[in-house]
């Protein structure tokens, strides 16, 4: 009955489970802060002033130092990773092993039949397009904050320039969110949803779904009114990142890896969005700001539709391969 449930509803079955998921990991959680709860000031501190960076190769080695530091390395890895447990697990009950081994072929940079050079020519559009994105975000809360023109292009990071080039670099791939996340957002559920609704509506239900699942590992915006505010732009802004990653994810021909950096590019461990940033401004990240980015999204994605329209540059070879991916 299980099996006959995740067969007919695969990506809402999926869902259910990461959220599932997603809500175990609350009760280690409160127990592994309530055992090291000087674990956020002893990271600042071990990390030179600085909160913990999401890119794992970076943050991981400092966390480790640091008491506690291996349950709450654990934790910050495990949460995310509940999409794809969830996406392993479904593809099992499905059409068991060989089913994951289709799951785990979109784990490439591009699909076979795209060159060498047209491959990393998208790549390097896809990254472009976010860094650009994060940059002219900083800019702009300049410009919302009255920072003087001579100030606006002062770079204000808390990294030097070789841990920026590091944390950027490696973050491409070993971001926490990015890295955990995305066998299952784009490697099981994108799939499924751009065979049965098209890429633009396909983009659209994953961006809900993304944003909901995030509500169990996001409990600390409150009151409530502050977070009905944040999840509105937040579940916007969801929608909007994966319009943009299903254009560059269908463009490689289905490549969870250009997902996985999107993604890691968006959470900014480089601290990109705040680049020029001065930090005296009140409150960079508040809501306001979010309309700030909501807008700035907005552009990126009606440029896309005016070139692409909402077939979001998906082939015809990949939606027979999204078909056969549910054939079980």
């Amino acid at each position: 009955m299980m099996r006959s449930f995740f067969i007919r509803h695969q990506v809402l079955a999926f869902w259910l489970l990461a959220l599932l998921l997603a809500l175990l990991s609350i009760g280690p959680a409160i127990l592994i802060f309530q055992a090291f709860p000087d674990f956020g000031p002893d990271m600042y501190e071990a990390n030179q002033g600085r909160d913990y960076n999401t890119n794992i190769l970076y943050s991981l080695p400092i966390a480790l130092r640091v008491s506690g530091g291996a349950w709450f390395a654990a934790l910050l890895l495990g949460m995310p990773f509940s999409a794809s447990l969830s996406a392993i697990l479904s593809s099992l009950i499905i059409n068991g092993k060989k089913q994951v081994k289709i799951l785990f072929k979109r784990f490439r940079f591009w699909a076979p039949d795209i060159s060498k050079s047209a491959g990393i020519k998208i790549w390097l559009q896809a990254i472009g397009t976010v860094v650009g994105l994060n940059l002219v975000y900083s800019l702009l809360i300049n410009y919302a904050n009255g920072v003087e023109l001579k100030d606006f292009f002062v770079v204000h990071s808390l990294y030097s320039v070789k841990e920026i080039i590091f944390i950027f670099f490696t973050g491409l791939f070993f971001e926490g969110g990015g890295l955990m996340e995305e066998l299952g957002w784009r490697g099981f559920a994108l799939p499924r949803l751009q065979e049965s609704h098209g890429p633009l509506k396909a983009s659209i239900i994953l961006g809900i779904i993304w944003s909901l699942w995030h509500i169990p590992i996001k409990l600390n915006v409150w009151p409530i009114h502050e977070c009905i505010a944040f999840y509105f732009f937040f579940t916007i802004t969801c929608i909007l990142y994966c319009i943009i990653i299903t254009y560059f994810y269908n463009r490689l021909g289905g490549s969870i890896l250009i997902g996985v950096a999107i993604h890691g590019l968006f959470n900014d461990p480089t601290g990109l969005s705040g680049f020029f940033n001065s930090p005296l401004l009140e409150d960079p990240q508040g809501l306001y700001s979010h309309g700030v980015l909501v807008m700035l999204l907005l552009v990126v994605v009606f440029t896309i539709l005016y070139r692409e329209g909402p077939n979001l540059a998906l082939r015809k070879g990949d939606k027979q391969v999204a078909a056969s991916n549910q054939s079980a």
